[in-house]
């Protein structure tokens, strides 16, 4: 055996062993394993140079990192994580790789990260067995994964019913993120950012709906909305993956995010079931990160029962496609009325749908439009544009007075008097 291979048989024999005792934070033990790996290193190199004048190589000692960084975080991926302008990291097959970079750019990966498929399916199975929230598998028999990373990175991981091993990567860099961040950075004009802030803020705050495309924005916009709820506030978020993290800034909140079940195929903790028991959580707000299916009639609920300020996204290409698929999820549930029922109490209950857009030959992402809903005669929704896009890639500005009185009545508790505003012929 090799120098640096006994090395790394003495140290992942101690790093296992203290991994499995340890009860500080993750950091705190990765940096604890390093030193581990390190003081072994030194002593079986001195022992090995004064018994066979034999040493480590730049070869054996950069073989031993990566097999200790593979151990304790995510291996080849590691140092594109530890990057802060890396956003997304797609994977086609252990040889070709995409970065996707903030701003809307990407970098091409030019060594391969693994040097074949088989490679890359073990890397994959050690980071579902380790690295998730449950013990999971990801083999022949279970071809398809989907997890959080403990540090917070969303995984999705597919072999077998694609041609070759695919992986992608989804990184959260801007969990901490204002209104303000927006306007600089052009996602948002400074006149709609204050208008937003009224409109989400207490005392009265209105219900509101963000939607767009996947990768336009929505929930980076959510956690900006946020940003200006009251500190006393209780707030429920429910989430498919953690993406908001508005525990860690914010005291009072509920935080609770699915679980898949483990390889035993038990565990498993559904939206659905998180939407409705959050309902006697008392909180203030519920928040849910993206509404997919029959979690849309509690969140609908909860906007009609005293749960003001609650916000969720939801993937549409519009403000009324938007709203008549929050309603096509509710009709799902089982447990909802009449889809004209359901109509009028979404028209009744959602105050105001925030529309996001992504250019991907530019990069740039922002909203498009801020509109409010204003009923639903005859079963149609009804609704009115107040600040909008004039062209695609033009400034965002106001298009309208706001019409719904409730609106305007929650927009003065939040600061913003709409009678000073010009008539939207002047607009």
């Amino acid at each position: 055996m090799s120098l640096a291979a006994s090395i790394w048989s003495e140290v992942l024999a101690e790093v296992q062993s203290y991994r499995l005792d340890a009860t500080e934070p993750l950091p705190a033990v990765a940096d604890a394993c390093r030193q581990i790996a390190a003081g072994i290193a030194q002593v079986r190199e001195a022992q090995a140079l004064d018994a066979r004048g034999e040493s480590l190589s730049d070869d054996d000692a950069s073989w031993l990192e990566r097999q200790l960084a593979g151990l304790l975080g995510t291996g080849p991926l590691e140092g594109f994580l530890r990057r802060g302008d890396v956003e997304n990291i797609w994977l086609f097959g252990p040889r070709l790789g995409l970065l996707g970079l903030s701003g809307g750019r990407q970098e091409r990966i030019i060594d391969p990260p693994f040097a074949d498929a088989e490679e890359m399916v073990r890397f994959v199975a050690h980071l579902a067995v380790t690295h998730g929230q449950t013990g999971r598998r990801f083999d022949a028999s279970a071809p398809l994964l989907d997890l959080r990373l403990r540090t917070g990175e969303r995984v999705f991981a597919a072999m077998e019913v694609c041609g070759t091993p695919y992986l992608t990567v989804r990184c959260h860099r801007h969990r901490l993120i204002r209104l303000d961040d927006l306007v600089a950075g052009g996602s948002l004009s400074a006149d709609a950012a204050g208008f937003l802030a009224a409109a989400v803020r207490p005392p009265a705050p209105a219900n509101v709906l963000i939607c767009g495309a996947l990768g336009s924005g929505k929930t980076t916009l959510l956690r900006a909305l946020l940003g200006e709820i009251a500190p006393n506030e209780v707030v429920c978020t429910l989430e498919q993956t953690f993406e908001l993290f508005l525990d860690e800034t914010h005291p009072y909140t509920f935080a609770a995010e699915t679980r898949e079940p483990n390889s035993d195929g038990e565990g498993e903790i559904t939206m659905e079931e998180l939407a409705r028991r959050s309902l006697r959580s008392g909180a203030d707000r519920v928040i849910v990160g993206e509404l997919r299916g029959p979690e849309a009639a509690t969140f609908l609920s909860a906007c009609g029962t005293g749960s003001d300020g609650s916000m969720a996204t939801i993937h549409a290409s519009s403000p009324r496609q938007a709203l008549a698929r929050l309603v096509r999820y509710c009709m799902g549930s089982g447990l909802a009325g009449a889809q004209s029922a359901l109509i009028a109490e979404a028209a009744d209950v959602v105050h105001l749908v925030v529309h996001m857009a992504a250019d991907p030959h530019t990069g740039f992402r922002g909203v498009r439009q801020i509109t409010e809903v204003l009923g639903a005669p005859e079963g149609r929704f009804e609704t009115h544009d107040i600040y909008a896009r004039r062209v695609r890639t033009g400034p965002l500005e106001p298009v309208g007075r706001p019409r719904n009185d409730e609106l305007a009545e929650r927009l003065s508790e939040g600061g913003i008097d709409i009678t000073t505003w010009p008539s939207e012929a002047d607009l």
